[in-house]
């Protein structure tokens, strides 16, 4: 079985370095910008004469336009090009209906991602990473790469850069695991509840640094515009944001990876995390993190041979799961329920979590080829989405 495994090192880029990736930030932008308004010229036809550029046509044209835009030639012609190919896997994505129309990079706001996708393109020695006409790179290497490096990526967080590097290892077809069964019920109050009664009280990273951020937005919007102050003001904000993500992912790891190693099966609701958010507890949903612990626990269920099992959600709240009944009345406070028909008391989470593993015990789960069936099917999505070689419409119009 091969998985695919990223290698995140801390990147010391010198002075000059950095000057060099600000230069390059900008000519991308203006490329990814530039391949996006031809995307939404051909959206803006009839739907009987829509025509796409594929990210093929796309890339022949860089050559032309790399000779007429000497700043933009200074990119290496491998990162333009991948750039191009994520544009058109982010269309695809959205004509599927996996995700949102990609959006414009805007100056300060949005930054891209140098990706070398072809590893005889750089070269890791040791604590030096050399990426091409970037030069050596000082990397703090804290641990050993495995398997076979395929690609490169230099991102940047805030004040900090990084550089991730993507593994193809080779690892023993994991066993399929039935048991032990867990279900997980996510909250926002209590960040989890397990079936076997475990209460996981939620950190609330955000909500514990409210006063802290709101303090550093309040100085940033005191700032003039356009200057010095307001820059350095953003990067401190952008410190606190930063830190309050470090924090929940770590968390969500914790967590996640607990219950990966000691379950074979763990049940979740299956639940459209986006739409909660756009409602009226945004911000308690997503200090949780609940699409980030599913997404965590998917993963990892992968390497060990696991199942996530997700089952429907409505009414899991005020079902009963001693005796089935169903009663708004039955849930009395956040933490009380009592059943108005048999009079089962319980933690209202931990009898939510309950109620899951109940009806996860009902589904059909499958047996043979489980891993190819069931854990493994995120991953089905990401493999139906390629970049076409060659474009059967017309040819687009040339950048410019």
């Amino acid at each position: 079985m091969r998985i695919c495994k990223a290698f995140r090192f801390r990147a010391y880029p010198t002075i000059e370095q950095i000057a060099t990736l600000g230069r390059w930030i900008g000519a991308l932008r203006f490329l990814w910008n530039l391949a996006l308004s031809q995307w939404q010229i051909g959206q803006a036809r009839a739907r009987e004469d829509r025509r796409y550029p594929s990210a093929f046509d796309q890339i022949n044209q860089l050559t032309a336009l790399r000779a007429e835009l000497p700043w933009l030639a200074e990119v290496p012609r491998n990162v333009c090009a991948q750039l191009l190919v994520t544009l058109n896997l982010a269309w695809q994505r959205c004509f599927k209906g996996f995700a949102e129309r990609p959006n414009w990079k805007r100056k300060g706001k949005d930054f891209v991602n140098f990706c070398e996708p072809h590893p005889k393109m750089w070269r890791l020695n040791g604590d030096i990473l050399t990426f091409p006409k970037l030069g050596n790179v000082r990397l703090v290497v804290h641990r050993p790469l495995e398997g076979t490096a395929k690609t490169c990526t230099l991102s940047r967080d805030g004040d900090q850069w990084f550089v991730s590097i993507v593994c193809e290892i080779e690892i023993p077809d994991p066993q399929p695991r039935l048991e032990p069964k867990v279900a997980i019920d996510r909250g926002i109050v209590n960040l989890a509840a397990t079936s076997d009664g475990a209460l996981i009280p939620g950190p609330q990273r955000l909500k514990a640094s409210l006063k802290k951020l709101a303090r550093q937005q309040r100085k940033l919007a005191r700032k003039q515009k356009g200057s010095k102050n307001q820059a350095k003001q953003e990067t401190r904000v952008m410190k606190v944001h930063r830190t309050i993500r470090r924090q929940r992912h770590h968390d969500l790891h914790v967590l996640s990876s607990r219950y990966a190693k000691s379950h074979g099966v763990i049940v979740m609701e299956d639940l459209n995390v986006a739409g909660m958010i756009r409602g009226n507890s945004s911000r308690g949903i997503s200090d949780s993190g609940w699409g980030t612990l599913q997404r965590f626990c998917q993963y990892k269920l992968d390497w060990t041979g696991g199942l996530l099992q997700l089952v429907p959600a409505a009414y899991s709240s005020q079902e009963c799961s001693q005796c089935g009944h169903v009663d708004a009345k039955s849930r009395r406070s956040q933490a009380v329920f009592c059943c108005t028909k048999c009079g089962h008391t319980d933690h209202a989470d931990i009898n939510a979590a309950k109620v899951l593993l109940r009806r996860a015990n009902y589904a059909a789960l499958p047996v043979e080829g489980m891993l190819l069936e069931g854990s493994l099917r995120s991953r089905k999505v990401k493999k139906g989405l390629r970049v076409p070689r060659r474009s059967t419409s017309p040819k687009p119009q040339p950048f410019g």
